[in-house]
């Protein structure tokens, strides 16, 4: 599958040399060590660092790659960024394959960063020598297995040091370092129901870049969802190849936020990764012509891969036309969700005499159903009184009536979250009804906050999106049917 592709041997070396390690904790290369064992990396791990002596967690330091005696795949920096040229003839004398440089002080910081750049691509041979992923990254990250299983782990090479995490069907990329520190552990928190396979830090791309990953992870049947950051493209002719050769693989999705849109955007880049201002109508017409789904900012990014990920797992069909049913518990919602439904181009469609029909037997006379789908539950479940059995039969008449119709392809219900009103939720009936069909169900959760992480953690952990946000919830249905017309087009 991906055996032999360079980016195998990053994300899968069998021994990693660590130069920069250190005793104190407070450093990175302390930290990038204690990620790898912490994490049960299954190779072999050489702490180098020319002045410290003993050991750190149980590893014997080295001097230097050259008193490693066995062979090194891979090395990873975190030094200053004028020892690397050296420390890389070094690796380039051991044989060691790949390089991960995680210091800055490259590009970004000006003409002595540029002339450092430009001494590493002579020593290497323009990469030829030795493979360079960095500078200025943050690691790679990968998950075999969860966090709480015996077998936990996977290969973590950043300094932000993971201890809690979910093995899932997402690829991240990112010229931020952030996406595979902080703001990921952040997102895990938030999201704990979201598992991850890759998270992948690529900083100035000096070699490697975005087009390396993209060609391992559309290869790669573990990944369902590649999630982007980019502040330049590498190479804009094959990332638009790439991102369409996605749209002809079944559940595949590549969603993407660029930065330095603007001109201050621009700026920022500059001293970032040291990336070059681009022609805003260009990038325009790159990610137009490469048909991803774009998102607006960080949080957009994961909401819409968690998404994805969910639908994907779950084997739900991506709605094509955009036609939907929502029920709820109060007419004011339901007004805002119609209003929305226009907004991001759905449409709640009319029901058939079928399925109104199906609806007016559990409503009560004094106030029947809509003809359009929809469905205000809240006086059938007064007309059933309330009784925990009367109430499923009446979510489920719903549920069935609207899921029928063939022009409603996916549903909208909303949950009023209290403690309070607990025993009357029947959770495994909620995810029993949202297993029965192969539309889309998306939960609107709202209440007391703790019980809307309560419900939004057990729905999560069957793979049911939830939202605290109306338009949260409408916009991320819409980006299925965009992505649905994505792959029919082509």
């Amino acid at each position: 599958m991906t055996n032999n592709h360079i980016v195998d041997l990053f994300l899968n070396p069998k021994s990693v040399a660590v130069i920069g390690a250190s005793k104190n904790i407070v450093k990175g290369g302390n930290r990038i060590v204690h990620n790898l064992t912490l994490n049960n990396y299954k190779g072999k791990i050489y702490p180098v660092n020319p002045t410290a002596k003993g050991e750190i967690y149980g590893l014997e330091f080295k001097k230097s790659v050259l008193d490693i005696e066995d062979e090194v795949d891979l090395a990873i920096f975190y030094v200053g960024n004028r020892l690397i040229p050296g420390l890389l003839e070094e690796c380039i004398q051991k044989g060691i394959k790949g390089a991960l440089i995680e210091a800055s002080g490259f590009e970004e910081v000006g003409k002595k960063g540029l002339e450092l750049r430009d001494k590493i691509v002579e020593i290497t041979d323009t990469f030829s020598k030795i493979r360079i992923v960095g500078p200025n990254c943050m690691g790679l990250t990968k998950i075999d297995e969860n966090s709480n299983s015996e077998d936990k782990g996977g290969f973590f090479s950043g300094f932000g040091v993971f201890e809690k995490y979910k093995r899932g069907n997402i690829a991240v990329v990112s010229q931020s370092g952030m996406l595979n520190g902080g703001y990921l552990m952040h997102i895990m928190q938030k999201y704990p129901e979201l598992g991850f396979r890759y998270s992948c830090s690529i900083g100035n791309k000096m070699d490697l870049s975005e087009i390396e990953f993209l060609e391992y992870f559309l290869d790669d049947p573990t990944v369902n969802v590649i999630a982007i950051y980019l502040e330049s493209f590498k190479d804009p002719r094959k990332f638009i190849e790439l991102c369409r050769k996605a749209k002809k693989i079944p559940k595949k999705t590549i969603i993407l936020v660029k930065g330095g849109l603007t001109t201050q955007g621009q700026k920022a880049t500059l001293s970032h990764t040291g990336a070059l201002a681009e022609n805003s109508q260009l990038l325009e017409a790159i990610i137009k012509q490469s048909g991803v789904i774009q998102a607006n900012s960080f949080d957009e990014l994961f909401q819409f891969a968690r998404t994805f990920s969910m639908i994907y797992e779950t084997d739900k069909k991506l709605p094509t036309k955009g036609g939907v049913s929502t029920i709820v518990g109060s007419g004011g919602a339901g007004t805002l969700i119609a209003d929305l439904t226009m907004k991001y181009g759905l449409r709640l469609p009319t029901l058939g005499d079928d399925s109104y029909k199906a609806l007016v037997e559990v409503f009560p006379e004094w106030m029947p159903p809509n003809r359009f789908s929809l469905v205000d539950i809240w006086p059938a479940m007064e007309k059933a009184m309330m009784e925990r059995k009367d109430r499923d039969l009446v979510i489920k008449a719903a549920y069935d009536a609207v899921l029928s119709e063939p022009e409603i392809e996916g549903l909208f219900n909303m949950m009023f979250c209290s403690r309070r009103f607990r025993s009357m939720w029947n959770i495994p009936n909620m995810v029993k009804n949202a297993r029965m069909t192969p539309k889309p169900i998306f939960f609107y959760l709202i209440g007391e906050a703790k019980e809307v992480r309560y419900l939004s953690e057990k729905l999560g952990g069957e793979n049911i999106p939830c939202f605290s946000e109306l338009e949260d919830m409408i916009k991320n249905f819409g980006i299925l049917v965009q992505e649905s017309k994505n792959k029919a087009g082509n």
